[in-house]
């Protein structure tokens, strides 16, 4: 293959995997498309007479700029931007406090709290959190306190 074909191709395949990251979420597609687009700059300033080759690597700095701003423009308000993109922020969002019956209540602790794990109290499982010690998986637990609406537990003697 011509070096030119390899310029044509890389800058392709960059351009359509960073278009890809917006639908592959994890980064990978765009950080290969990122280096397939260095590769071709590179490419391009060793293949290409002197002044082209640092003209090709420059548009193809601006152009991605360009193209870069329009998309964060446009993408958003186009409907397939409308129904992958979230609709509210959830900094609103609020969980559930637990109840105010589970104070005192004994459980079970399904991981070790260390200091935070899970544990099973009434027959469900809750975040908790450990006061004092870490506390082992399986060990009794008593609820100690509820406070802002997370459970706080200690080491209990298991009911015979």
């Amino acid at each position: 293959m011509s070096p030119f074909t390899w310029y044509v191709a890389l800058l392709a395949a960059g351009l359509l995997l960073i278009i890809a990251e917006v639908f592959i979420p994890g980064g990978v597609a765009g950080v290969i498309g990122g280096l397939a687009l260095l590769a071709a700059m590179g490419l391009g300033l060793a293949v290409f007479p002197s002044p082209w080759g640092f003209l090709s690597a420059i548009a193809i700095v601006v152009f991605g700029g360009i193209a870069l701003l329009t998309w964060v423009q446009l993408f958003p308000r186009s409907r397939v931007g409308k129904r992958i993109a979230l609709r509210t922020d959830g900094a609103a969002f609020k969980s559930a406090s637990p109840d105010r019956e589970l104070l005192g209540a004994v459980g079970e602790a399904a991981t070790a709290l260390r200091p935070a794990g899970i544990a099973i109290i009434a027959g469900k499982r809750y975040d908790v959190l450990a006061e004092g010690e870490w506390i082992v998986a399986g060990a009794a637990i008593r609820v100690s306190a509820i406070r802002g609406g997370q459970l706080h537990v200690q080491t209990a003697e298991p009911s015979a």
